[in-house]
């Protein structure tokens, strides 16, 4: 018998098991709520009015939430469609929903200009690392995630988004 047999046999099952074992993890099913994503659905923001909410509170929908600004020229482009799509696919079970990382002042004279028809809520200092956890290490705006109606995050959207990719996103979701 070679003398290196059982040295090769040992490589051998370590081997295996590290390999079981990445595939154990890999294919793990992420608890909800144990996520950065999760956790921005149970996290109290605040509203215009100074009330603490959650994004819980839309489970059972899909939901869109944008990160934006007053000062950001892209968010300014897309706005108008959310204002758009949330008043057509409201009875379709879609809400968005907007966290403005800005002052309050200048958000409620934006919201009131743009005829802003979903809530909006005000960003504290948790909310950018939350962001950021999230995928959006540069912390850029906007930056948009869509939720299925069972509360996982289905897709990140860094930059701008038109009409048309708006619809090609939700449209498996509805």
């Amino acid at each position: 018998m070679n003398s290196q047999a059982p040295i090769i046999a040992v490589a051998g099952l370590f081997a295996l098991g590290l390999g079981l074992g990445t595939f154990h993890l890999l294919n793990q099913k992420t608890e909800p709520g144990k996520t950065a994503a999760g956790a921005l659905l149970t996290i109290p923001l605040m509203d215009l009015h100074n009330q603490p909410k959650t994004l819980g509170n839309y489970q059972g929908k899909v939901l869109v939430v944008n990160f934006w600004a007053t000062w950001c020229p892209p968010c300014r482009e897309e706005i108008p469609h959310f204002v758009e799509a949330q008043e057509e696919l409201k009875a379709k079970g879609v809400q968005f929903a907007g966290i403005a990382l800005d002052k309050p002042d200048s958000v409620n004279e934006f919201m009131n200009y743009y005829r802003i028809n979903y809530p909006i809520f005000v960003a504290d200092e948790n909310v950018g690392q939350i962001m950021q956890d999230i995928g959006n290490r540069t912390r850029s705006l906007p930056y948009t995630l869509i939720y299925d109606k069972q509360g996982q995050l289905r897709e990140k959207v860094m930059g701008g988004i038109d009409k048309t990719r708006l619809q090609h996103l939700l449209a498996p979701l509805i």
